[in-house]
């Protein structure tokens, strides 16, 4: 027989109100505007405050506040001591981008109409990198569904030879190994150090990858190493990311635009926002009065109802919304009020790695009341202009090393002096790791082999073997 039991539970469920302020924390100041623009669009009782200005006299106040200057204008007001222009990075003059480079080429190239659309197919499968992406055969089919073309395999490595010709030299390339080769392959066969280093990457190529210098010399049967050098020297100086040289396939502008900024002003540093957006919402005054008229109707009818309740739905959303953008700001400051104070020895020196306090999201948590996957949310793409640079937030979160002396340091610091001995270390004889930890230790910093070996991981720097210099 079924049995039916009742049973209660405690839960937690987030409100799409919650959900929607947990994005709103995640937004950069930098796109604030534009989040705002879209929630005004979407709801009609909300307005932008900047309508009632644009018919005011053009003034230096009103030039302050365009959009191209994102309101620097507030923190101006502020700071005047702030260079107006100095929290910009350079905007990158307009570079062609790869692919059009490339098509540009392939049209001066004698191809038909049909080695030409291949060529297109293989240029749009180039990366960043410069490398083919994907193999031939999807090449073969991607033309078939796009552009209904039945070709055969052989007339795309055709093609691909052609835009293999193109510059930069080693475009269009499967693997590293191609790569050198066809920059090879460009330079000539007169020179003899070209040739071997052709012969090398031709036959030795794993060998040279693991600076196996001594097994290419009993093969090649070298009388010296004179000559070897020279060729591995050469192979050292071709480019391995070819595509590099024309930046990104869709090449544009970027700004660095930092959310906050630290100003000193008679010897005291304070936090301040850099942005603020000149898109401010407000109640739209013609869908308030629209609703006052309905509720003032003696006589409603069901479409009336209807509209008194869509209109006063929008005027809870748009006040909440205009609340949450409040809140937005204090909690951003807040946040960043606190990873100030806790690296205040950071803001106040030099801004060296040595300065920098071991800090987790729960220790700026714990600091503002707040859980720290709310941090996480909120330190997510943001940034503050210090007295030496630009910082993202997330820079400021590190663990902690303890050194001989009790005192706690950031593993950053550790990162560093590892980077800083490898640029000073014997190119011919590298420090292993266990050599890395004996240093180290002697510097003052405990740590154990296995932790240097994941830090120079994540460096990505090579074992001792693969630093080691040719002979």
């Amino acid at each position: 027989m079924q049995k039916l039991e009742l049973e209660q539970k405690l839960g937690q469920k987030l409100s799409g109100q919650q959900i929607q302020f947990a994005k709103l924390l995640q937004v950069p100041s930098i796109m604030l505007n534009d989040y705002i623009a879209n929630e005004i669009a979407d709801n009609p009782l909300l307005d932008d405050t900047k309508k009632e200005e644009d018919n005011r006299d053009i003034s230096e106040e009103a030039l302050i506040q365009t959009d191209s200057d994102h309101t620097f204008y507030e923190t101006y007001k502020k700071h005047p001591t702030i260079d107006r222009y100095s929290v910009y990075q350079q905007l990158k003059p307009h570079t062609i981008s790869l692919q059009e480079h490339l098509k540009e080429q392939l049209r001066l190239l004698y191809l038909n109409e049909v080695e030409y659309r291949i060529g297109e197919q293989i240029i749009g499968s180039i990366d960043q990198n410069g490398y083919l992406q994907c193999g031939l055969e999807i090449i073969l089919q991607d033309l078939y569904v796009n552009h209904y073309l039945a070709v055969s395999i052989n007339m795309v490595e055709k093609v691909l030879l052609a835009v293999q010709s193109l510059e930069p030299a080693g475009i269009a390339c499967r693997n590293l190994q191609e790569c050198l080769l066809i920059q090879l392959n460009k330079q000539g066969n007169k020179n003899p150090v070209i040739q071997l280093a052709k012969e090398i990457v031709t036959h030795y190529f794993d060998s040279f990858t693991k600076k196996h210098y001594e097994a290419i010399i009993k093969k090649l049967m070298l009388p010296n190493t004179i000559l070897l050098k020279k060729a591995l020297t050469h192979i050292s100086r071709l480019n391995p990311r070819p595509g590099w040289d024309h930046g990104t396939i869709e090449s544009s502008n970027h700004f660095l635009n930092p959310d906050f900024i630290i100003v000193e002003q008679q010897g005291k540093l304070s936090v301040d926002f850099l942005y603020y957006p000149t898109c401010q919402p407000r109640l739209n005054r013609h869908y308030l009065s629209m609703l006052e008229g309905y509720e003032k109707k003696i006589k409603k009818t069901k479409t009336d109802q209807e509209m008194i309740a869509f209109l006063k739905k929008k005027k809870e959303d748009a006040k909440w919304f205009m609340d949450a953008i409040a809140q937005r700001k204090q909690t951003l400051l807040k946040t960043m009020m606190a990873i100030f104070e806790l690296q205040h020895k950071f803001f106040l020196g030099e801004e060296e790695l040595d300065q920098l306090v071991p800090m987790v999201l729960q220790h700026v948590a714990d600091k503002i009341g707040m859980d720290a996957s709310t941090v996480s949310r909120i330190v997510n793409q943001k940034s503050v202009q210090g007295k030496f640079g630009i910082y993202p937030l997330k820079f400021f979160f590190s663990e902690g090393i303890k050194k001989s002396n009790g005192e706690h340091v950031s593993n950053k610091a550790v990162k560093q002096r590892i980077v800083e001995l490898m640029q000073y270390e014997h190119k011919q004889n590298p420090y292993t790791d266990e050599q890395l930890v004996t240093i180290l230790t002697e510097k003052g910093y405990h740590v154990a082999r296995r932790t240097v070996a994941k830090y120079r991981e994540q460096l990505n720097m090579p074992v001792a073997r693969l630093r080691k210099t040719p002979l």
